[in-house]
């Protein structure tokens, strides 16, 4: 079963994708969050046959909601008719900065790192990863 991962950013919106067993999560795109990035997120779903998007809810430390949650539910909630497939919220607590040591503890230049959108998608990649785990 293929899955694509979202980790929301009111700048940008990093992207994973599992293989098709379900068991490892790759980075995948970044897409500008701009007035069609839902579309383009769809787009992103279909072209890849998935069967599942999650999308990682940013909740506070404390396990409530944040502002940053209420702007990701509302982009889940304009995602959700465009998708072909069911969409899961997903607790993303520290994936970002899970994202920076897995990029460091791969040997990825520092150069690398800090390439716009490079940590949204490993962070995406993280979400997914952490999702396909529970599956099992």
């Amino acid at each position: 079963m293929r899955i694509l991962s979202i980790d929301f950013g009111t700048v940008r919106i990093g992207t994973a994708i599992s293989d098709e067993l379900g068991i490892v999560a790759a980075p995948l795109a970044v897409i500008p969050n701009g007035g069609d990035a839902h579309e383009r997120v769809a787009d992103l779903a279909r072209s890849n046959g998935v069967e599942r998007v999650v999308i990682g809810m940013p909740y506070a430390l404390n396990g409530t909601e944040s502002e940053m949650t209420r702007i990701t539910r509302e982009f889940a909630e304009r995602l959700r008719p465009l998708l072909p497939c069911p969409l899961v919220e997903w607790d993303e607590a520290f994936t970002s900065r899970k994202a920076g040591e897995r990029m460091r503890s791969a040997n990825v230049g520092r150069k690398r790192r800090r390439q716009k959108g490079k940590t949204d998608t490993w962070a995406a990649a993280i979400i997914l990863q952490e999702y396909l785990e529970t599956l099992r």
